[in-house]
């Protein structure tokens, strides 16, 4: 049957890469849970949020920023709070790992099997597995429908799989693309149709609620371009790799691209090279088109991109696969001579394992990456204030930063006791009600000063918490107001 998904027969180097990846589920699952870190104060909270409040709002679970396919995989986790949604993406980093191998393993790599331990000791993409972010799991789905497009006899599966991609990240409508293009140019029109099957289901799904067929291309929240995140140079999310991914796999990352070049035109293997070859177009293509679409979102300030080099994590599994082959490319030549091919092969597989916990711009800081960030505290400090000051149960609040719904456990989408800050001006307000204000969200996403609000007659200002962290003030201020 096309859709089996596998026969789960396991050879010894199967059994050992498991093993080894069981032992690295445990210890992500051990950091998860004696961790408080969100990986990010903004976007991984709600998405956190989404998913949490998913069945008490099911609308959540077709909204497109939330992302309705991650939200639909990541609620029942994230009802465990913020700890079920890291151990959720814990789950897909070990999955992930697996892939990264079983797809080296399946383009004859040699020493496949470093595809896994790359990605594992990848700094980027270590620090935001501890978050509610959506890029690790797309990043799996990607790795799952590369895995069964190189196994032939399945490739309708890997179609179906690569359909759901822009209901998990909007950068999966990039992937349906690279994968029609494969498609094309191989022949295999009869999948064609299939690339079209999440964006069918989802419409057929959430036309009932938005009373539109059309909504999965009319409520895209990317579609504009506000331009109030700015823009930046070409050359940015090529140096930002190097943050993600560490220096010892970014050079084995230019030497993978180097061993293609020099499989294609030194060898004469031109097929290799060019988009006949399924490694080729859905590895190395596709990674180098992720890099030059978002390269050019941030460049001319399109579809609201912020230039944050978290969104390449989606590519990093590729990249620590494109990795193998330029540490088997480099050690290669000196594979005559066993002692330099030993000798070289542990230096660089030290360099990648030891990399992330040596003091380095890119590596995992503990303090930092896996504790509340300085506008997080100041935020759980406010809520204490307002715990300790306001015995009113479901006070009503306006307010912005994502956090203070988690810290609170307040419901965000209930609308009879929370409101939006830039509605503060429009809506008739109640008689007593709180409002916190934040010098970050409550300004870029919603447009209000501190000046704005102090002078306002109707509000008394109750707290102002400061902290500067890195040389960034970050404050928030508590108002109590009545009519």
């Amino acid at each position: 049957m096309d859709f089996k998904l596998t026969n789960l027969k396991f050879d010894k180097q199967d059994k050992r890469v498991l093993s080894g990846i069981i032992l690295y589920f445990m210890a992500l699952v051990f950091i998860a849970v004696n961790t408080n870190g969100t990986c990010d104060a903004g976007d991984s909270i709600t998405h956190f949020l989404f998913s949490k409040y998913a069945f008490k709002h099911p609308e959540n679970f077709l909204n497109h920023w939330a992302k309705p396919l991650f939200v639909l995989l990541s609620a029942p986790f994230a009802q465990l709070g913020f700890i079920g949604i890291k151990l959720f993406n814990c789950i897909i980093a070990a999955f992930s790992a697996w892939f990264s191998f079983k797809i080296a393993k399946k383009l004859n790599f040699r020493n496949a099997w470093l595809a896994a331990l790359f990605l594992c000791f990848t700094p980027g993409y270590f620090i935001h597995i501890f978050s509610g972010l959506t890029e690790p799991l797309f990043g799996l789905m990607l790795l799952m429908g590369i895995y069964w497009t190189l196994n032939q006899t399945r490739i309708r599966l890997a179609v179906c799989i690569i359909s759901f991609l822009p209901f998990v990240r909007s950068e999966g409508l990039i992937i349906i693309g690279i994968f029609a293009f494969y498609l094309l140019i191989n022949k295999q029109y009869k999948h064609l149709p299939w690339l079209l099957l999440g964006h069918v289901v989802y419409s057929i799904a959430g036309s009932f609620y938005y009373q539109d067929l059309l909504w999965v291309f009319t409520k895209i929240p990317y579609s504009g371009s506000s331009g109030k995140y700015g823009n930046g140079a070409l050359t940015h999310f090529i140096i930002q790799l190097n943050y993600i991914i560490g220096v010892p796999i970014y050079i084995l990352l230019i030497l993978g691209f180097t061993s293609k070049l020099f499989t294609g035109f030194i060898r004469k293997k031109i097929e290799t090279l060019f988009f006949t070859n399924t490694e080729t177009v859905l590895i190395y293509a596709l990674f180098l088109a992720f890099i030059a679409a978002h390269t050019l979102f941030w460049h001319f300030g399109l579809f609201e991109s912020m230039g944050l080099k978290r969104v390449l994590i989606c590519i990093t599994p590729l990249a620590a696969i494109i990795a193998v082959n330029g540490l088997n490319f480099v050690t290669g030549i000196f594979k005559s001579k066993n002692y330099l091919y030993y000798t070289v092969s542990i230096a660089f597989v030290g360099f990648v394992v030891l990399f992330p916990f040596v003091h380095n711009p890119a590596s995992v800081n503990w303090s930092k990456d896996m504790s509340l960030s300085a506008d997080e505290v100041l935020i759980a400090r406010a809520n204490e204030s307002i715990q300790t000051n306001f015995s009113e149960k479901n006070i009503f609040m306006y307010y912005t930063h994502p956090y203070y719904s988690m810290v609170a456990d307040r419901d965000p989408y209930d609308t009879l006791i929370n409101g939006n800050l830039k509605t503060l001006g429009s809506d008739k307000r109640p008689a007593h009600y709180l409002v916190i204000w934040d010098n970050w969200f409550s300004v870029v996403e919603n447009g209000i000063s501190l000046e704005q609000l102090r002078k306002d007659t109707k509000l008394k200002e109750l707290t102002n918490l400061q902290e500067v962290d890195k040389d960034r003030e970050m404050q928030v201020v508590v108002f109590e107001g009545s009519n």
